[in-house]
């Protein structure tokens, strides 16, 4: 028997920090080239519209390419229960919760605004509520990673 043991991981806060992080990837993409004039399809282009002006795009797109990133990255290493990945979980959630706040303060002071086939709404309603629930289930389970 091994006397390093991994303990047993949030398997469902892991999935779903790289399941934004992949969100976010996809965002990333998209406002990246939008940025460098590639034309898109029309369904695209409403995306593309709603999540930021055109002088945004670059900066939007660079925002979500790096949080892709680290969220992937402390999401796979959650899994190994390392301390490092829940420093970086808690880094990564709060920064998801303040770029993401701005859409959940519009819906909540104005609900009639929300458009439910807004792709963009969606994005930021999920990664806040992923953001908020994993911050405050991550300090509850601190110990875990001792």
């Amino acid at each position: 028997m091994s006397s390093s043991k991994v303990k047993q991981s949030n398997t469902i806060l892991n999935v779903l920090i790289i399941a934004v992080g992949a969100i976010f990837l996809f965002r990333a993409i998209i406002l990246i080239l939008a940025s460098f004039g590639v034309v898109f399809p029309e369904f695209i282009d409403d995306l593309i519209g709603s999540i930021a002006g055109v002088a945004a795009l670059g900066s939007q797109g660079v925002v979500s390419l790096v949080l892709a990133f680290w969220c992937i990255v402390c999401g796979l290493g959650m899994f190994k229960e390392a301390e490092w990945a829940m420093g970086q979980a808690l880094v990564v959630l709060s920064v998801t919760v303040a770029t993401t706040i701005d859409s959940v303060i519009t819906l909540i002071t104005n609900p009639a605004s929300f458009d439910f086939t807004d792709i963009s709404g969606w994005i930021n309603l999920i990664a806040f509520i992923v953001g908020v629930v994993g911050f405050i289930w991550l300090l509850l389970t601190r110990r875990r990673y001792d």
